[in-house]
């Protein structure tokens, strides 16, 4: 038990790292996208991988950015990101309770269920939405006529709705668990 505290609390740690350093690493990557260096880091694929649209694949580094694509842009990778942030205030709320030694309670259950919930937004609604945002910001300088907004569903979607299926049976696993540890308490 003791490992399981010590770990949930570097954990603890690396979470709250990341809330801050995932946002802001895409705020400055997105404000600075069109500076040599990082242009030519987008280009041999360090930084973003390309974009997929109707008419092919559209490279980041080769795009003239103005201010309204570069918010455009900025705002669909931050839609991408935002189930993972979400995911590690969850995971955060888990890792608390397993530090104060609490593995099998509801709450925790709960929270696992609402993971497995945010699993099922992100493959219906924000890769989605966030993938429609970089075709347009990649197309939007184009002339009329071959602008696109497009919205797909693939298997990255159907990963993460396996994904949410496993956690939320997950969170029935833990729901039956608390039941046991209750009734172990009454048991003489």
């Amino acid at each position: 038990m003791d490992r399981i505290q010590k770990i949930s609390s570097y954990l603890l740690v690396i979470f709250n790292i990341l809330l801050v350093v995932l946002p802001l690493s895409l705020l400055i990557l997105w404000f600075f996208i069109d500076v040599d260096p990082i242009k030519e880091a987008i280009k041999h694929g360090l930084l973003f991988g390309p974009v997929d649209t109707p008419e092919g694949i559209v490279n980041l580094g080769t795009i003239k950015w103005y201010p309204l694509t570069k918010f455009t842009g900025f705002m669909g990778s931050l839609l991408g990101i935002l189930p993972i942030l979400l995911g590690l205030m969850i995971l955060k709320t888990i890792f608390r309770n397993y530090r104060k030694g609490e593995i099998f309670n509801i709450t925790n259950a709960r929270q696992y269920k609402y993971l497995g919930y945010l699993f099922f937004l992100d493959a219906l609604l924000t890769k989605p939405l966030s993938d429609m945002l970089q075709v347009l910001s990649v197309t939007f300088t184009y002339p009329p006529g071959l602008r696109y907004i497009s919205i797909g569903f693939g298997t990255p979607n159907m990963e993460a709705l396996f994904c949410g299926i496993l956690v939320i049976v997950i969170s029935w696993v833990m729901v039956e668990g608390y039941k046991l540890q209750e009734e172990q308490k009454l048991i003489i």
